[in-house]
């Protein structure tokens, strides 16, 4: 099992353990933000099984049907995720506008105050592990979604803490509050990963940042007079890039393809995200 794969078995067990806890305690307490909780858990669960599906289609190597591999399987995770997000975000909106209008008297809300205090640095936690080992594998959009999900995990848990304080000293309006806050966490992060999703699956280039690394690296062989024509698209967390250079008309094939491998091999060196590179070979008669 890669470190990916690894990275969301953690996420998955940590999900169950958080899921069971606030179902319990949202029932024994009868709040609405509870529940909200409980409800971005059980996404939370799904998100974190989208992502491990995702990453192990990801890790396969090309066939007959998927030339260039199967790398985009966890930008499709990730998008999954985003739109659950969004649909439970909705969910929740509702759920608290419904009880905005007919509130209720949180019992034992002490109960619920006691498990968000200890799932906050849980959830914040497994964010960062999630986050580094995403960093780690050099960016994967896959255990960067189920980070975010994390993240709001961390920001509506304190929101319902707030509402389970309120409500425990008598603002029963607090938990419907808090609940609204979780629906308004959650759209707001499954927009910024679908955009993410949306730029992989529209063939959208590398950031300008890495552009220019690119072309630095290739500029700096003096051997090749110019180049052209450079392309490069995102697929999961790899970028594939092609490009023409420009070499003495009298050098041999050999010495061309030999200049054309160095750059290759510098360019995957410098930055590991390049998975695929093709190299166009041009005569310059100048």
């Amino acid at each position: 099992m890669g470190t990916k794969s690894r990275a969301a078995v953690v996420s998955m067990m940590v999900n169950i353990s958080l899921l069971i806890t606030k179902i319990i305690v949202a029932l024994l307490t009868g709040s609405i933000g509870l529940l909200a909780e409980s409800a971005h858990s059980l996404l939370d669960l799904v998100a974190s099984v989208l992502a491990y599906f995702g990453i192990k289609e990801a890790e396969k190597p090309g066939d007959d049907q998927h030339h260039f591999g199967h790398h985009k399987f966890e930008n499709l995770s990730a998008l999954l995720q985003a739109l659950l997000l969004a649909g439970t975000g909705f969910i929740v909106m509702w759920g608290s506008y419904q009880k905005f209008m007919h509130p209720t008297q949180i019992q034992n809300s002490w109960v619920g105050i006691i498990l968000m205090v200890i799932t906050i640095p849980v959830a914040i936690l497994t964010s960062r592990y999630l986050s580094r080992k995403a960093k780690e594998s050099g960016g994967s959009q896959a255990l960067e979604a189920d980070s975010a999900h994390f993240t709001t995990d961390v920001l509506a848990s304190i929101a319902v803490l707030l509402g389970l304080i309120g409500a425990h000293f008598g603002l029963i309006i607090a938990d419907p509050i808090a609940a609204l806050a979780v629906g308004i966490i959650m759209l707001y992060i499954s927009i910024h990963i679908i955009v993410g999703a949306y730029k992989v699956f529209m063939d959208y280039g590398p950031d300008q940042k890495t552009m220019l690394e690119i072309k630095k690296i290739i500029s700096a062989d003096k051997r090749i007079k110019n180049h052209h024509s450079l392309k490069a698209r995102l697929a999961g967390n790899n970028i594939f890039l092609e490009f023409h250079i420009m070499v003495n008309k009298n050098m041999t094939v050999k010495e061309a393809h030999e200049i054309s491998h160095k750059i290759k091999d510098k360019l995957m060196q410098k930055i590991p995200e390049i998975k695929h590179c093709t190299i166009h070979i041009e005569p310059y008669s100048r």
